[in-house]
C-alpha cells in the first residue's frame, strides 16, 4: 500500500526537487563470474539526511559539488561504479542521499569507507562532517553475489536498499544458498540489478536492487511513477524472512547520478544523471571543470584553465575548480 503523504509535505517536497535545476548486462569493462554474476567482492554504502532548503541554500549550484566530489572520491583504488540515491522524507520535507559503491575486493570496500569517515577532507571539513549531513550511517561490506539484469547506462532509474541486523554466527553460506532464489525474482520482476551484501563483523545483511523506469521521463517533475512501483512492491528481501532478521531499514530512492571508475585528468566515462532533468545536473559555467564530458578551455573557459584536464596539479589550480587534476 502507498504510505500517506500530507498533501501539503507533498506539495514541498516536489516543489523542491522540481527546482533543482542493445549493450549487454554488465556495464561497460565489468568482469563476469562463470555465473554470470559480477565479479565484485566489495560494497560501500552511507546514507545521508540533508535539509529541504539544501537546494536555496547551497552556496553553489548542486551538480558541481557532486562532480567535485566524484573527481575526489572515485579515484580511490578499486571503485567499480556509484550510485548517489536521492529520496524524499515525506514526515519532514528533508532529503535523503549518501552513495551506493562496488568494489573490486573487499578490503578495497574497507579502505574507502576509512578514507570517507577520515580522511577525505576538502577546505579544511571533513566529509561527514559537512553542515548540510544531518545524519550519516556508512557500512562496508562482503559481496554475497551481485548481478545486472539490464545496462546500468539506461535501466537504473530508482532503487531500494533493505537492511537487516542478524545473528553474530556467520550468514554467508546461507545467504549464498538464497542467492539463487533472489537473483530469480528479481529477474522475474524486471529489475536490473540486485545485489546481496553482508557484514559480519557488524552482523548486518543488505539487499540493494535497481528498477527501470515505468513511465516516459517528465523533464518539468520527478517520476514518483517509477519510484512507487518499486517502494510499494513487495519487498524483495520477504525471501529472508523465515530467517528471523531484524529489519532496520527499507528505503526507496531515485538514482541521481552515477559515477564510474576515475582515470586520471577525468579522462574517463562520464557520469550519469538518468533523472535530470528535472533533478540538477552539472552545466557549462557552473564552476567546476569537467573533462570526462568534453570541457575544456576552447569549450568551457569560465571553468577550465588552459592545462586542467592534464592530470598536473598545476600552479593557479586547486580542488575547487580543477579536481581532475587536483585533491586539496
Amino acid at each position: 500500500m502507498r504510505r500517506l503523504v500530507s498533501p501539503i509535505m507533498f506539495t514541498l517536497a516536489v516543489a523542491a526537487l522540481a527546482a533543482f535545476t542493445a549493450h549487454p548486462s554488465a556495464s561497460a569493462g565489468q568482469a563476469l563470474n562463470n555465473a554470470g554474476d559480477l565479479s565484485v567482492e566489495g560494497a560501500f554504502t552511507c546514507d545521508f539526511t540533508l535539509p529541504g532548503s539544501l537546494v536555496a541554500s547551497s552556496p553553489e549550484p548542486i551538480g558541481a559539488v557532486l562532480e567535485r566530489d566524484r573527481m575526489i572520491m572515485s579515484r580511490q583504488p578499486g571503485i567499480m561504479r556509484k550510485h548517489v540515491p536521492l529520496g524524499i522524507d515525506f514526515n519532514t520535507g528533508n532529503l535523503f542521499s549518501g552513495g551506493r559503491y562496488l568494489f573490486d575486493t573487499e578490503e578495497l570496500a574497507k579502505e574507502y569507507k576509512t578514507f570517507v569517515t577520515q580522511e577525505f577532507t576538502l577546505n579544511g571539513v571533513q566529509f561527514l562532517d559537512r553542515p548540510e549531513f544531518l545524519e550519516t550511517d556508512c557500512h562496508s561490506w562482503s559481496v554475497v553475489a551481485a548481478r545486472d539484469f539490464a545496462d546500468i547506462h539506461t535501466s537504473q532509474i530508482v532503487l531500494r536498499t533493505e537492511r537487516w541486523g542478524v545473528p553474530s554466527v556467520n550468514q554467508r553460506q546461507l545467504l549464498k544458498d538464497r542467492w539463487p532464489a533472489i537473483r530469480a525474482a528479481a529477474a522475474a520482476r524486471g529489475y536490473s540489478s540486485v545485489w546481496l551484501l553482508y557484514n559480519r563483523q557488524e552482523q548486518l545483511v543488505s539487499l540493494v536492487y535497481f528498477g527501470n523506469r515505468v513511465a516516459p521521463p517528465d523533464p518539468n517533475a520527478p517520476d514518483f511513477a517509477s519510484l512507487f512501483s518499486l517502494q510499494e512492491a513487495p519487498a524483495l528481501g520477504d525471501l529472508l524472512a523465515d530467517l528471523g532478521y531484524a529489519k532496520q531499514l527499507d528505503r526507496t530512492h531515485w538514482s541521481w547520478t552515477i559515477w564510474f571508475p576515475f582515470l586520471n585528468g577525468d579522462r574517463g566515462e562520464p557520469s550519469l544523471w538518468p533523472n535530470s532533468p528535472p533533478f540538477p545536473q552539472p552545466y557549462v559555467g557552473d564552476g567546476v571543470c569537467e573533462p570526462s564530458r568534453g570541457e575544456t578551455h576552447q569549450t568551457a573557459a569560465a571553468d577550465c584553465s588552459v592545462t586542467c584536464g592534464d592530470g598536473i596539479c598545476q600552479v593557479g589550480e586547486s580542488a575547487q575548480v580543477c579536481p581532475s587534476d587536483c585533491r586539496q
